[in-house]
C-alpha cells in the first residue's frame, strides 16, 4: 500500500502546512480495523462510533441514557408493554436519495431477522420485538412477543442504525462496503487496514435536541486513520498529522493531559465494563471456593495501576457506574483480602503443597487467556496472574489470536479471560449468564437468576427494574462467576481548536456537532 503523504513528509523531518481549504477536514487516529461498516453484521465495538456518524437511529440516547427524538419524532407504548408506536420524520432522505419512511424501517427489521443476514449485535438488541409494521407513510408499530423494557434505550445504539432499503436490496453481502444511512456524514471510502473516509451530508438538519446544533455538520470531511500501534498513534497526534486520538495509552494520557495543550474526553463506555468471566464448568474454577478465592485475591486498583498506569477507575460490580441497576453498596462484597482467600480455600479442603494449593491429588492450576495483539488485555491478564501467584495459585497465561481466543471461550477451554462488553441496558446480563447464550463464557446459569432477569425486563417502572437488577448482581457475586476489573473508558484527546466532540449513550463518539476553529 502506498504510504500516506503526511507520514512520508514527517519521516523526512519536513513540515506539512495544510491549505486553508482543508481547515474543516478532520483526521482521527483510530485504534482498530473494521470488519465491516454494516451495522447489522459487525461485531466490533470500535466500529460503533464510525457507524453513529453515518447512520441515524430511531431515537438518540444521551450520555446519561435519556431517550430523545431522532428519526422518530415521538412514540407511545401500549399499557401491556407489547406495542410501540412511532411517529417518524417526514423530511429525511438517505444518502442515496431514497426517502426515509415507515416502510424503510420495516425493510430494516426484515433484514435484521433474515437468517441469511447473520446479524450479530442488532438481532439481540431488539430482543422479543421482532415485528415492525407501517401503519401509515410515517407511522410505525413495533410489536413484542413479551414486554421488553430495554427496547427504547437499545434502539439508540448504532448497531440499529437505519439503512437505505435500496442499498440493502442492491448490495446484498457487500452492503458493508457501501454503508448508506441518513446521518450527518456520508460514506466515501473504506480501506480495511488503513482508513475510513466520510464527507459532510449537506442536507442534514435533524440532530438530537440535546446536541444544540441546527443544520449540517461544520466539519466537511473526516478521515478515521487506522493506527493500531499505540505509540505510532501518539506520535501521529503529537506531530499534528491527526487532530483527534482515540484510546490514548495510560501513561501518555497523564503526560499529554497534564501539559494543558490538548482537550481531553473521558468517554464512558457503559455495560459490564472491563471484566473477566470465570468458567464455572472447568477444573479448578468449577469449585465455588476457588472462584471466591480469586475474587478476594485480585486487587482491582493494583491491577489497573500495574497494567494501565492507574488512569482508569477500578470496578467491583457487574454493571458499570451510571447504568440502571448500578449499586455501589455491593462493591464491598469482595474487598482485596488475600488472607480471606486462603481461609476460603482451606475451608473447602484445599491444602498447601510444596508450592501450590492441592486437593484430592490435584494442583490448583488454572489457565488465563488473552488476545495476543491487544496489549491492554495482555497487561491486565499478567497483573491478575501476579496476584494469583501471590496466594500460591498456579496461573498460566496463554496468549491467543482473536479467532482462537473466541473458540476457547466458547468451548470453555480457559478459567478466566479479560474482555469488555458494551450495553445501554442491564438486560445485557442475560447474554452472559443465562443458558444457551453465545456469550455465556462463564458456562454458568441458574433458573432463579434467569427468572429475575425476565421479571426485570418486563417491569415498566425504572426504579422497580433497578431494584431487581441489584438483586441479580448480588447473585452473580455470590456465585463468583464474574471478576469485575475496571470501568470502561475510551480516553480521547483532541487539538485545542477541535471542540464539540460528544458521544451517545454507551460511549460512541459523535462528530456531527464538532467544530474546528480557524
Amino acid at each position: 500500500m502506498t504510504p500516506k503523504l503526511p507520514l512520508v513528509l514527517a519521516a523526512l523531518g519536513l513540515t506539512l502546512v495544510a491549505p486553508a481549504t482543508m481547515a474543516k477536514d478532520l483526521v482521527v487516529g483510530w485504534a482498530e480495523t473494521n470488519d465491516t461498516l454494516n451495522p447489522v453484521t459487525t461485531g466490533k465495538r470500535n466500529s460503533g462510533p464510525i457507524l453513529s456518524n453515518i447512520f441515524d437511529t430511531l431515537v438518540w440516547l444521551t450520555p446519561d441514557f435519556k431517550v430523545e427524538p431522532l428519526l422518530a419524532k415521538e412514540w407511545s407504548v401500549s399499557p401491556d408493554g407489547l406495542v410501540y408506536t412511532f411517529k417518524l420524520r417526514d423530511d429525511v432522505k438517505f444518502h442515496d436519495g431514497t426517502p426515509f419512511n415507515a416502510e424503510a424501517v420495516v425493510k430494516n427489521f426484515e433484514y435484521i431477522f433474515d437468517k441469511n443476514t447473520q446479524s450479530k449485535i442488532s438481532h439481540g438488541l431488539l430482543g422479543p420485538c421482532k415485528t415492525a409494521q407501517a401503519t401509515g407513510e410515517f407511522e410505525l408499530t413495533v410489536t413484542c412477543e413479551k414486554p421488553y423494557g430495554a427496547l427504547l434505550a437499545q434502539m439508540g445504539e448504532p448497531y440499529l442504525g437505519i439503512q437505505s432499503p435500496k442499498a440493502i436490496a442492491e448490495y446484498g453481502a457487500d452492503l458493508g462496503q457501501h454503508p448508506t444511512g441518513t446521518g450527518p456524514f456520508k460514506f466515501v471510502e473504506l480501506l480495511a487496514d488503513d482508513s475510513v473516509v466520510l464527507e459532510r451530508n449537506p442536507d442534514y438538519n435533524w440532530m438530537a435536541p440535546s446536541l444544540n446544533h441546527e443544520g449540517p455538520a461544520e466539519i466537511e470531511k473526516i478521515t478515521f486513520q487506522i493506527v493500531t500501534n499505540p505509540q505510532a498513534r501518539v506520535s501521529q497526534f503529537q506531530s499534528g498529522q491527526s487532530q483527534v486520538m482515540q484510546q490514548v495509552p495510560g501513561l501518555h494520557w497523564k503526560t499529554l493531559g497534564a501539559s494543558g495543550r490538548f482537550n481531553t474526553y473521558e468517554v464512558p463506555i457503559s455495560g459490564l465494563g472491563i471484566f473477566a468471566p470465570i468458567n464455572a464448568s472447568a477444573f479448578p474454577t468449577d469449585d465455588p471456593a476457588v472462584r471466591k478465592a480469586i475474587m478476594y485475591a485480585v486487587d482491582q486498583t493494583g491491577v489497573v495501576q500495574l497494567a494501565e498506569a492507574g488512569v482508569y477507575p477500578p470496578s467491583h460490580t457487574p454493571l458499570t457506574e451510571g447504568l440502571l441497576g448500578y449499586d455501589p453498596s455491593i462493591a464491598e462484597e469482595y474487598s482485596y483480602n488475600p488472607e480471606k482467600a486462603a481461609e476460603v480455600l482451606k475451608a473447602a479442603g484445599w491444602t498447601m503443597g510444596s508450592q501450590f494449593w492441592e486437593k484430592d491429588g490435584k494442583t490448583l492450576s488454572l489457565k488465563i487467556t488473552a488476545i495476543a495483539d491487544k496489549a491492554h488485555y495482555m497487561a491486565l491478564a499478567q497483573a491478575i496472574q501476579g496476584y494469583l501467584a501471590a496466594i500460591n495459585i498456579d496461573a498460566t497465561l496463554e496468549p491467543l489470536t482473536a479467532p482462537a481466543w473466541t473458540a476457547a471461550n466458547i468451548a470453555g477451554e480457559m478459567n478466566l479471560t479479560p474482555l469488555q462488553y458494551i450495553a445501554v441496558d442491564p438486560d445485557a446480563l442475560r447474554f452472559w449468564f443465562t443458558d444457551g447464550q453465545y456469550f455465556n463464557w462463564s458456562h454458568w446459569s441458574d433458573p432463579a437468576f434467569t427468572a429475575l432477569l425476565d421479571k426485570a425486563v418486563a417491569e415498566q417502572n425504572p426504579a422497580a427494574r433497578a431494584d431487581i437488577y441489584e438483586e441479580a448482581q448480588k447473585m452473580l457475586l455470590d456465585q463468583a462467576v464474574v471478576l469485575p476489573i475496571r470501568q470502561n473508558l475510551d480516553l480521547t484527546m483532541s487539538a485545542k481548536n477541535v471542540t464539540g466532540i460528544t458521544w451517545s449513550g454507551g460511549g460512541f463518539q459523535y462528530f456531527g456537532a464538532a467544530k474546528i476553529a480557524d
